[in-house]
């Protein structure tokens, strides 16, 4: 499972970075730190990770694919941590966007994200979202379309996230530990929760691949599972499936494999292409233009006079969501709320021992992922916890992972 992650992680990392090597000579580079890496971070708090990921990181300063893959889960691990412009930086510190500017955006108009979605996707059967797998925000697409999604007769929600067959030991109160690598996010936990509460039934499918095999032989490995553990059953099911980066590519990847064997045609979604960076200098022309030229607060798409969407590359997807900046609330992002309520953090619970991680759970039992993770590094913080109806438990834990001090919510 620890190779299977790795590969995961490469393999994404490639999409983004390394644009001048094969698929195969960046994932031969990686592997020489393969040991290293998890001999450092295994079994590790997420705190102790940011530090043996930051070392490795010196430590390879003169291979440049590792470094990439090190920056790569170093922004996981930042937005498992609830660090979001830390998540963002980590990764924008080394990849810059593209100066293209999309003049034809110019002609386009704002349109609600989310409506203009659910009035497409009923004539569809299968919706492909893509991630940025450091960006929990891009989750919050996924379940905020739930509910519109189940109305219109979508019943499967399936995750490139998920470990093999996870979804048989996920229930609607406990996603465990070991459900997946990005599964370990809150966001993406509530993004489980939600979609089990409303009645969907969760699929695996990105497994089973050689771990030296290609992007192809991975790609129709998934598009395989999903139709045996779909398809063959319901040919009729409408399907959700939630991606990172590149997989929604209609021309070559996850998307084209599907498309080609079950004669259908997606509605592909990409969140990843253009949107908010740590900084302005990091950000594209296309996205500073809109930003720069229309008031939005919500995530939105682009329709001309015609009612058609706009997508950066028409021919590998269908359409370009793209987010407003963050807004903090107690450093907080204002699109983690999810309907919750933000509850200040009590510093005495840290007992003066910082970095401190303070986590929410729905459960009083343990060995479940947390609906909310903040990690607290200094007595100068302000900050807040999300809590909903359901949450039982506050849990507050040292660099270590040792419990400082456990509050029951009534």
């Amino acid at each position: 499972m620890k190779s299977l992650l790795l590969i995961i992680a490469v393999l994404a990392s490639f999409n983004t970075f390394a644009s001048t090597q094969s698929a195969e000579e960046y994932i031969e580079e990686v592997n020489k730190a393969f040991g290293r890496f998890f001999e450092a971070t295994n079994g590790k708090s997420f705190s102790q990770q940011v530090i043996a990921i930051e070392a490795l990181y010196l430590e390879f300063e003169d291979n440049e694919a590792v470094q990439d893959v090190l920056l790569q889960s170093l922004g996981d691990v930042y937005s498992f941590l609830g660090l979001h412009q830390r998540a963002l930086m980590t990764v924008d510190s080394r990849v810059i966007e593209s100066g293209t500017f999309y003049d034809e955006i110019k002609r386009f108009e704002v349109h609600d994200a989310i409506a203009a979605i659910l009035e497409r996707s009923s004539v569809h059967q299968f919706v492909m979202i893509n991630e940025a797998h450091h960006v929990p925000k891009h989750r919050v697409l996924t379940y905020q379309l739930l509910a519109g999604l189940w109305e219109q007769g979508y019943r499967y929600l399936a995750l490139e996230a998920l470990a093999e067959n996870a979804e048989q030991n996920i229930t609607i109160e406990h996603i465990p530990l070991n459900a997946g690598h990005y599964t370990k996010e809150p966001i993406f936990a509530n993004l489980l929760l939600y979609a089990q509460e409303l009645g969907f039934q969760l699929v695996s499918y990105d497994y089973g691949f050689e771990i030296q095999g290609t992007i192809a032989e991975r790609e129709k490995s998934g598009a395989s599972n999903l139709r045996e553990k779909i398809f063959t059953q319901n040919p009729d099911a409408k399907v959700i499936i939630h991606v990172g980066y590149n997989h929604i590519n209609e021309e070559s990847r996850l998307a084209h494999y599907l498309k080609e064997s079950l004669g259908l045609d997606p509605l592909t979604i990409n969140q990843t292409d253009i949107g908010e960076k740590s900084e302005q200098q990091y950000e594209s022309e296309s996205y500073a233009w809109m930003i720069a030229n229309h008031a939005f607060d919500l995530p939105i798409v682009l329709l001309n006079e015609a009612g058609e969407l706009w997508s950066a590359s028409s021919n590998k997807y269908d359409v370009n969501v793209i987010w407003p900046r963050t807004v903090y609330i107690q450093n907080r992002p204002d699109w983690a709320y999810l309907g919750r309520v933000l509850k200040l953090t009590d510093l005495a619970w840290c007992q003066e021992i910082f970095p401190c991680t303070v986590e929410v759970y729905n459960s009083k039992s343990e060995g479940a992922v947390p609906t909310d993770r903040i990690l607290i590094l200094s007595e100068n913080d302000t900050t807040g916890v999300f809590i909903s109806p359901s949450s039982r438990k506050i849990k507050v834990t040292n660099a270590a992972g040792d419990r400082l001090h456990t509050e029951i919510i009534d």
